[in-house]
């Protein structure tokens, strides 16, 4: 099967995951992605079992990019949406993720309502360089093995910086290639394993830092998880060997799906060749966003928030954690009477003129759920009536 590119590679993708979605349920149940383990581990022999590695990974791509709680997150290729079940459930994120799979989209939106988070994860069957989201909708884009899929990768890193607000996070996990050169039969092990996985080509780690960092992004950082994850295609690990099964099986199976199916056969033993050698890569990425803005606007957010600070009694590295998109009320649980204080703190140093209270309660329920401290920053510098002062004063304990 040569999936092609452009329109042709999406109507392969969305064939390819729509004909292998119970397949891949079977093979790793939530989560349709690579596992994690420490070195040393061998699944199923004191070391984590298929479900308990991919769980990891979920949580070791949020540990990585610093994915705040209570974010609003894009999750791109969301597959069966295992991901994305643990982002709204044990983090309290909304999260809209989208695939090309309509199958998936929908057995997606079946597991948010069985989990009980529907409200708070939607799933939907859209192109993720062409989703219709305004700009600044997320704090976080998250694309969890979904990167590989996406022939032109300095679009995907252009709508990611569209889509996220200033200061967000991008969070990348990726398959990828050894960055340099590779010999003939090193080529021909890549290309097979493109045909058969649906994918027009990969990209090296150190290729994926470019893009990111070419796109405007900042603090980017990458890391090779490669030997944390190639025990995801051991064959204790990844029972998709089902030519044991018989031949008669197999050709059964091409008929009722067409004969693209039997690409998920193949890809065991391709990718444990290509992580075994070398030549097949895995890692990390996150990227921020540059708050950009209102220089007036940026240069406020550490002194408000250290205004918050001192009413809500926290040290230093509370202060330091947050950040331009954290959430007063879903990230900092900020409480009425706490709201009050600091608005009277904000008065007190910016003026009459700035009323915190007052214009959070002219707020509808959504925008209040969605305020941030740098809504707040914002509010600050248009209102105040300090005007004789050219920088912010410090705060209460400024370090």
């Amino acid at each position: 099967m040569e999936p092609g590119t452009g329109a042709g590679l999406n109507t392969a993708v969305e064939r390819y995951y729509d004909i292998t979605l119970d397949l891949y349920e079977d093979l790793w149940g939530e989560h349709v992605h690579h596992g994690f383990w420490d070195p040393g581990e061998i699944p199923g022999a004191g070391g984590a079992d298929r479900h308990a590695a991919t769980d990891r990974l979920v949580r070791e791509l949020v540990d990585f990019a610093r994915v705040p709680a209570g974010s609003k997150v894009l999750d791109v290729g969301c597959g069966i949406g295992g991901p994305a079940l643990h982002l709204a459930g044990a983090m309290g994120c909304t999260v809209e993720g989208v695939t090309l799979s309509a199958r998936q989209a929908a057995r997606a939106n079946e597991k948010a309502q069985a989990a009980g988070v529907a409200g708070r994860a939607r799933f939907h069957q859209l192109d993720a360089l062409s989703t219709g989201f305004p700009d600044a909708s997320f704090d976080v884009v998250w694309a969890l093995e979904s990167l590989m899929h996406l022939p032109d990768r300095p679009a995907f890193f252009a709508e990611a910086m569209r889509l996220l607000r200033p200061g967000g996070t991008l969070a990348v996990a990726t398959w990828s290639v050894r960055e340099g050169e590779l010999d003939a039969g090193e080529q021909d092990l890549v290309r097979q394993i493109l045909q058969h996985q649906v994918m027009p080509d990969f990209s090296s780690l150190e290729e994926h830092e470019e893009l990111a960092a070419a796109a405007g992004f900042e603090q980017v950082a990458t890391v090779d998880w490669s030997p944390a994850v190639a025990n995801s295609w051991d064959p204790s690990f990844a029972q998709i060997r089902r030519l044991e099964q018989g031949r008669t099986a197999m050709r059964q199976l091409a008929r009722e799906r067409g004969v693209d199916v039997l690409g998920f056969f193949h890809a065991g033993p391709l990718m444990k060749k290509g992580f075994d050698t070398g030549v097949v890569t895995y890692g990390a990425l996150r990227a921020v966003r540059p708050a950009g803005g209102d220089p007036a606007v940026d240069a406020l957010i550490r002194p408000v928030a250290d205004l918050l600070r001192a009413v809500v009694g926290e040290d230093g590295a509370w202060l330091d954690s947050v950040v331009p998109t954290t959430r007063v009320d879903g990230d900092l649980l900020v409480e009425s009477h706490e709201l009050a204080a600091w608005s009277l703190a904000l008065s007190r140093e910016y003026g009459d003129g700035v009323d915190l209270a007052a214009h959070v309660a002219g707020l509808d329920i959504g925008q209040i759920v969605d305020l941030t401290v740098a809504d707040v920053a914002a509010y600050v510098a248009a209102h105040r009536t300090d005007s004789a002062r050219t920088d912010p004063a410090p705060g209460p304990d400024r370090r």
